[in-house]
């Protein structure tokens, strides 16, 4: 084909290019037509006299399917080419050589010299030999107290005599002299030729056959008398606080009542004898007071962190893990790093829902569904990461199918909740606790398409409240944002009172947000048209108008003017980082927190909380709602 040249129907600049155009710019005409036929038209009617009857009919459009071909008839021949010359590769073979001696036993190894082992008391044993002593034998014979004998009987002193048993008893020790008779007979250094004529023989003594003397003697066994002595290697005191420190003056005392002349008791009309009155400076039974953390030099806090598998009890193990809530959440946030280990433990079978844990953090239980699972390995470790939400997440997708409420009866904003709560009239399981001013919803003004907790969510926002979940039970508590209004926490007793020293880690941050003190809050259908106007104010900043179709009534439009009139003006937000002491325990939203940081005093709100669990610390940090 010959080549053809390029020719532009409109001049340069234009975005359109038009190849195989002549210099005139004119192209043949194209005509299309559209031929078709229109259905038949058909009437039937029944003939009445004196009846008329009318025929309206719309034919259907007209449709028309076209196609058209376009032939560019440009040619476009090959103008170049590039050639590679190449072969065929030979195949090369190359290895590493790692030579490698015969490995040979290390003489340093580790030798345990054993012998029989003997069993040894809990505590150390000192035998002293000056404890030895002999026992007392049972058979004890005294020798000492001689028995005077008859005046007639011969007395012959000696040493080592063999004395002649009678009746009476013999006592051999230091024998007394007897007067009556003056006869001496003595054996030692004596003139023998001139004896008297009584004789005497010593032979050996024969045994009386009248008396029987015994004497009974064994050999004596030495009894061992043990002395402990339980002692242990001396170390220093670890450092502390003494148990009584001259510096820590006695707590004031505070009589229960201050000087009225008026009894005031606890009861209209007693029952019995006692009179029981009211303790008026101290909380009764009914009456909790603020939870004061005391000021310590250190602060001893035993952590224990677990995390098992319910409702099996499976222990799981862990690394670390963290759990949220703010006052925007309805469901706890749960992240923890695992060992790769417990992949078993927390995986969910096919089709089944995720696996339901309990983290125990210092006696508060959390139950949280293991929803995200990821795998995280590199040079000689592997670890788990796992994520998920409270036990509230069930009431939400995907586990909660989308639905649509209503009221067809007239019912309060309290009973509506239970109504979401319920499957065609069976209760779900949960239970409501109800902390706002209650009010009435007229039949067919309620109307929401979503899941159960949106639901919720939508009738709790109305009056300007917000859900916050329970850790471990079934339990959806309604709050409002601001159960005291920003402008009289003055008077508020505060529910925790924290000092400094308490805390290891403070930071601030300021925010400004538009002072209104006016609102208008309105219904809808059969809604009211409150305005709300801050106390003390002239109401001429106005904020935007708020139109929800749950303020029917006074209450309701109050409740919901009071939260944005108090969500305005200068305020900061404190964050502090502190352990999870006894005293306080975990600190949810809500929680008004007086932070005292020597003379300065700060009254806040609590508005989030997250706890971190890292082994063997556990901090919980507190974002706090202030007033400048």
């Amino acid at each position: 084909m010959a080549p053809v040249d390029l020719r532009f129907a409109h001049p340069p600049g234009r975005a359109h290019l038009v190849l195989g155009g002549d210099p005139a710019g004119s192209h043949p005409p194209l005509d299309a037509q559209l031929v078709g036929t229109l259905p038949a038209l058909r009437f039937e009617a029944l003939a009445i006299p004196n009846a008329s009857a009318t025929l309206v009919a719309t034919f259907p459009a007209m449709e028309m399917i076209a196609e058209a071909r376009y032939a560019s008839r440009a040619a476009r021949p090959l103008v170049g080419s590039t050639g590679s010359d190449w072969q065929r590769g030979r195949g090369f073979e190359d290895g590493a050589e790692h030579r490698t001696a015969s490995p040979a036993s290390h003489p340093s190894q580790a030798r345990a010299a054993w012998r029989t082992g003997q069993a040894l008391d809990a505590n150390v044993t000192t035998w002293r030999a000056a404890t030895l002593v002999r026992a007392p034998v049972s058979a004890t014979a005294l020798f000492q107290g001689a028995v005077q004998q008859s005046p007639g009987a011969l007395r012959v002193p000696h040493s080592e005599s063999l004395h002649l048993r009678t009746a009476g008893p013999v006592i051999y020790a230091n024998a007394a002299r007897i007067d009556a008779l003056q006869r001496r007979i003595s054996h030692e250094d004596g003139l023998r030729d001139r004896r008297p004529p009584i004789s005497s023989r010593f032979d050996v003594a024969q045994a009386h056959p009248g008396l029987r003397f015994f004497e009974a003697i064994q050999v004596a066994a030495a009894m061992r008398r043990r002395l402990a002595a339980r002692w242990q290697n001396a170390m220093r005191p670890p450092p502390g606080r003494p148990s009584v420190r001259p510096d820590d003056p006695d707590p004031p005392f505070v009589p229960c009542y201050t000087p009225n002349p008026t009894l005031r008791f606890a009861a209209l009309a007693a029952t019995h004898d006692h009179l029981l009155f009211v303790c008026e400076n101290h909380p009764g039974p009914g009456q909790d007071g603020p939870v004061v953390v005391p000021i310590r030099r250190v602060y001893v806090v035993l952590n224990h962190v677990t995390l098992h598998r319910w409702p099996d009890g499976a222990s799981v193990p862990v690394i670390s893990l963290s759990l949220s809530l703010d006052v925007d959440s309805w469901a706890w946030g749960f992240e923890a790093t695992l060992p790769a280990i417990a992949e078993a433990l927390i995986a969910p079978a096919d089709g089944a829902p995720p696996v339901e844990l309990v983290a125990h953090v210092n006696g508060t239980d959390f139950r949280v569904l293991a929803e995200n699972l990821t795998r995280e390995r590199s040079f000689g470790e592997a670890s788990l990461r796992l994520s998920g939400r409270g036990r509230t997440a069930v009431l939400s997708a995907p586990y909660a199918p989308v639905m649509s409420f209503a009221n067809p009866q007239p019912r309060t904003a309290r009973q509506l909740l239970d109504d979401v709560l319920t499957i065609n009239g069976v209760p779900l399981g949960w239970t409501i606790d109800w902390g706002l001013t209650d009010w009435n919803v007229p039949a067919g003004v309620f109307a929401h398409q979503g899941t159960w907790i949106d639901a919720l969510a939508a009738i709790a926002e109305a009056p300007g409240g917000y859900l916050m979940p329970h850790p471990s039970e079934a339990i959806l508590r309604v709050r409002h944002r601001y159960p005291v209004a920003p402008w009289d926490w003055h008077a508020v007793t505060p529910d925790l009172v924290l000092p400094v020293d308490a805390v290891s880690r403070e930071s601030l941050r300021w925010l400004e947000k538009p002072s209104y003190n006016r609102v208008f809050v309105s219904g809808q259908s059969a809604g009211v048209l409150g305005q709300i106007t801050r106390t003390g104010t002239a109401g001429n900043v106005i904020a935007p108008m708020v139109v929800d179709a749950l303020i029917t009534e006074a209450a309701a439009a109050r409740q919901r003017g009071t939260a944005i009139l108090a969500d305005t003006g200068q305020q900061f937000e404190v964050g502090l980082r502190l352990p999870v002491l006894p005293e306080t325990g975990i600190v949810e939203p809500g929680t008004f927190v007086e932070y005292q940081d020597g003379s300065v005093s700060r009254l806040g709100l609590v508005r989030s909380t997250r706890i971190e669990a890292g082994f063997p610390e556990v901090w919980q940090t507190l974002g706090v709602e202030c007033r400048a």
